[in-house]
């Protein structure tokens, strides 16, 4: 399992836990604003881009690229105190 985490500008850390590799993936929107992200393929290639999740929601992504995935521009509407160290959990869902 993969995590980003959310500062309180609003705006999700580099991914820790390392990168989920697979054809579908399951990501859990486990803060209180609604989230939008980009899935990164292999470090560089953006496969998916603009998804969101609204908040203490998830989705399951499929027909991705079996290789490592990364989330990255993660970020909410807005940032606040509140939010700071809310996550993003991203799960091999195939």
């Amino acid at each position: 399992m993969a995590t980003v985490t959310i500062n309180a500008s609003g705006v999700g850390a580099a991914q820790s836990g390392g990168a989920v590799s697979g054809t579908s993936i399951l990501i859990v929107n486990d803060t209180d604003a609604a989230v939008t992200f980009d899935v990164t393929t292999g470090g560089s290639t953006v496969e998916q881009s603009g998804i969101t999740i609204q908040k203490k929601d998830f989705t399951i992504l499929s027909g991705l690229a079996n290789a490592a995935k990364t989330l990255t521009s993660v970020k909410t509407a807005h940032g606040t105190v509140a939010q700071k160290d809310e996550k993003l959990y991203i799960h091999l869902a195939s």
